[in-house]
């Protein structure tokens, strides 16, 4: 996580980053063993219902608009499937930060493909906080939302980063690739 001091949400209780970390994989275990495929598709359900602009994003999502399309919608379980998995191996990687920081930044450059912008990752921490706060009710403490959404904030920053770099890098080439043809190359 990357973790220092933070101060998120309307607690004023300030942690340390090995506090973060230890609430963020606390919850998480607990979600691997009681709901992880649950969390994953109610993610996909509530994100598909509650930002429609974004399902354009993934070609199997245009016309999925109710509960039980998405949850039966094989293509929206498998991509459930791997942000599970991939939430999975940032929280298990939730203290090397140069690990963290290059898995998002791969995936946000290949994200980049599909159109997706750095602002469209919001939706995802938001949607993320309804559906772990609507499936683990109390256990999902106001120390867990903290440190929560302080991971969430870093995940968005690494996956913008891999956006924006690739974005830089696509411009590059354009800008080669128009120079070589003006020359007649």
């Amino acid at each position: 996580m990357g973790c220092n001091t933070s101060r998120v949400g309307l607690t004023s209780v300030t942690m340390t980053a090995e506090q973060n970390h230890n609430l963020v994989r606390e919850i998480w275990s607990f979600v691997c063993n009681e709901y992880y495929e649950e969390v994953g598709i109610s993610f996909m359900i509530r994100l598909f219902q509650t930002y429609p602009e974004l399902r354009k994003l993934w070609i199997f999502a245009a016309n999925l608009e109710i509960e039980h399309d998405i949850r039966s919608n094989a293509q929206a379980r498998y991509h459930a499937t791997k942000i599970m998995y991939t939430l999975n191996e940032i929280i298990t990687n939730v203290e090397d930060y140069g690990k963290r920081r290059n898995i998002l930044e791969s995936l946000g450059k290949t994200h980049f493909a599909y159109d997706v912008k750095p602002s469209d990752f919001q939706a995802a921490e938001s949607t993320m906080a309804y559906v772990l706060n609507s499936i683990l009710g109390n256990r999902f403490t106001p120390r867990h939302k903290q440190a929560w959404s302080y991971l969430f904030q870093q995940i968005i920053v690494d996956l913008g980063r891999g956006v924006e770099q690739q974005v830089l890098c696509d411009s590059q080439l354009k800008t080669t690739m128009h120079k070589a043809s003006s020359k007649g190359i």
